[in-house]
């Protein structure tokens, strides 16, 4: 069986993309800096993340089959690609670790558990190493199986949040200054559909195909915006002060508190989405490595993510506080490399390939041309000979009369000499 995804199991992914660590910490982050304005913030980079997508989807109609390694490689050489897939590498590796950290800092608060940490990595890792080891084409249909409850979650957490007193938050109050600044530290929590081209020789498209997709794309990205403004409306100023943004919208509503653990819906919700997401960022982990080491096998990538990810968490980045710090500070230098100067590289190749593709047809119509006019040649020739043919059997045809007509003459001569009549000849018949 071919290891290929539908459409649908595409647009699954790129909901699961969209949500990517955006869900808890990120509203309260961008208003601490630029106020409820941090909605035009995330509406540009999505409308960025949209020009991406579109052309990730115009480079798989130039090449249907051909995997993204063979690509760059056929353009830039075997080494710059090389580099590249060290850079998505690193790159998919902190996109697990910051959604890890969050979560688990979510789940840490609501559990009561200090020691937490190696019930989430021994119960997390090896549902990730088994998806990934089930292929793009396993995981997906698993995600499109729970994307129902996914859904249903987010929405209901949203829903809630409309019975407690919401008002309209306050735009155009952050400086242009802040906004950029905004916009440059969170940079690296976007980007995600970059997934995408590492599977493009695995999704089953066609060009009728792009509406389907834009759908997908334009709801994940209206249940963020919904999100922000949920959250911006009933907290106002005091977004700042909570974490968990889904998770906070459906908490704090009085008016349910007599339900009791509420918040089950919450956490399972923001359960499902984060092991999907690091299952997600496991594969592209996988599949950079073994871009940069063709030999390597996927069971032997998947334990070298568990280890990197291990250390990478324990040693250097296990106090929330640095993780935080480091994914504003650095982070956003590789987001602009992966998000925008990998897709300006891949729209330079798409260019030159349309130009080669237009070039053919045009050859390909000026022989069709050629063609047409060494036939119609051949046509008019042939006539001309068919004529000359003509004419030449009326003229055989002609001069054989003539020369019946003079035997016959003769043939009557010579019987009238021989029958020595006077005055009487052979009459002529034809």
């Amino acid at each position: 069986m071919k290891d290929t995804i539908s459409i649908r199991q595409v647009g699954v992914l790129m909901i699961l993309c969209i949500f990517a660590n955006k869900i808890l910490l990120l509203p309260s982050l961008m208003y601490e800096t630029s106020k409820a304005d941090s909605l035009w913030i995330i509406l540009f980079l999505f409308a960025i993340d949209l020009l991406v997508l579109t052309l990730i989807f115009k480079l798989k109609t130039i090449y249907p089959t051909t995997k993204l390694y063979d690509i760059l490689q056929n353009k830039i050489g075997k080494i710059l690609t090389k580099f590249i897939y060290l850079i998505l590498l690193v790159f998919f590796m902190f996109k697990a670790l910051l959604v890890f950290s969050v979560t688990y800092v979510y789940f840490k608060h609501q559990i009561y558990i200090q020691d937490l940490i190696w019930i989430a990595l021994i119960s997390c890792l090896p549902v990730i190493n088994h998806a990934v080891m089930c292929g793009v084409r396993g995981f997906s249909r698993t995600m499109e199986l729970f994307i129902g409850i996914i859904l249903t979650g987010f929405i209901a957490c949203l829903a809630f949040s409309l019975f407690t007193p919401i008002s309209m938050p306050y735009f155009f109050v952050a400086p242009v200054k802040d906004l950029l600044g905004s916009c440059y530290r969170h940079i690296f929590a976007f980007g995600d559909y970059i997934f995408l081209l590492l599977i493009i020789d695995k999704i089953e498209f066609k060009r009728g195909d792009f509406k389907r997709i834009y759908k997908y794309a334009f709801s994940g990205i209206i249940l963020m915006l919904l999100l922000f403004f949920l959250f911006y409306s009933k907290y106002q100023v005091t977004a700042f002060m909570h974490n968990n943004a889904l998770a906070d919208l459906l908490v704090f509503s009085v008016e349910f508190n007599a339900v009791g653990r509420l918040d089950i819906i919450a956490m399972l919700t923001i359960l499902f989405i984060t092991l999907f997401q690091l299952e997600i960022f496991c594969y592209g982990f996988c599949e950079s490595i073994r871009g940069i080491f063709p030999l390597l096998k996927k069971f032997y990538a998947t334990i070298t993510f568990d280890i990197i990810f291990g250390l990478l968490y324990y040693i250097f980045i296990g106090k929330f506080e640095i993780m935080v710090a480091f994914t504003s500070h650095y982070l956003p230098i590789l987001a602009i490399v992966v998000n925008y100067t990998l897709p300006i590289l891949i729209l330079i190749i798409y260019l030159i390939d349309m130009r080669k593709v237009k070039k053919n047809c045009e050859n390909v119509y000026i022989s069709q041309d050629e063609i047409s006019k060494s036939n119609q040649n051949t046509n008019l020739s042939s006539d001309e000979s068919n004529v000359a043919l003509s004419n030449q059997d009326q003229a055989g045809s002609e001069h054989g009369d003539k020369q019946k007509e003079n035997s016959l003459s003769e043939k009557a001569s010579t019987l009238n000499n021989q029958s020595g009549l006077k005055g009487g000849e052979y009459e002529i018949k034809d």
